[in-house]
């Protein structure tokens, strides 16, 4: 991996934890309310009949819980990827929710988003070694005295 390539993965992972993060926040302090979206789901041309019955059974019997979830779930990932920490599992939960908000029909900077992620998840070892456990795992070794050719995250 070219130093040029792992700057730029450094980027997307930041940028992406920066925009989650806000969107999570935003979600959570500006009146973002999960029973609104249930009927405008449900109404939805576009999204997938097995997507409107989740909507319709599952979410609307649990709006409390959703309620909170779903901007609290943003804040971790926004968070885990800033900070590096579980960034690729980060990456895998912010792809989950790209794909659910795609599904949902709310089309924005959505799929671009996306697309970052899956970028993410293409380069798990890039992300590995970005990642900010990595170099606690390290200086653990080095403090172990242990060799340990490789470290995974």
């Amino acid at each position: 991996m070219t130093m040029v390539w792992k700057i730029i993965i450094l980027l997307i992972r930041m940028g992406s934890g920066l925009i989650m993060l806000m969107q999570g926040f935003e979600k959570l302090t500006g009146g973002f309310t999960v029973s609104g979206l249930v009927p405008v789901i449900k109404n939805n041309q576009d999204t997938p009949d097995w997507y409107k019955s989740f909507f319709a059974n599952i979410v609307s019997q649990q709006l409390d819980l959703f309620q909170w979830f779903i901007p609290l779930g943003e804040i971790a990932i926004g968070l885990g990827l800033l900070l590096g920490i579980l960034s690729y599992i980060a990456s895998f939960f912010g792809a989950f929710v790209m794909l659910n908000y795609l599904l949902a029909d709310m089309i924005f900077t959505y799929p671009l988003q996306l697309f970052f992620f899956i970028i993410l998840l293409m380069n798990k070892e890039t992300l590995c070694k970005l990642n900010l456990m990595h170099f606690f795992k390290r200086k653990k070794l080095r403090d172990d005295k242990h060799d340990a050719p490789r470290i995974d995250c």
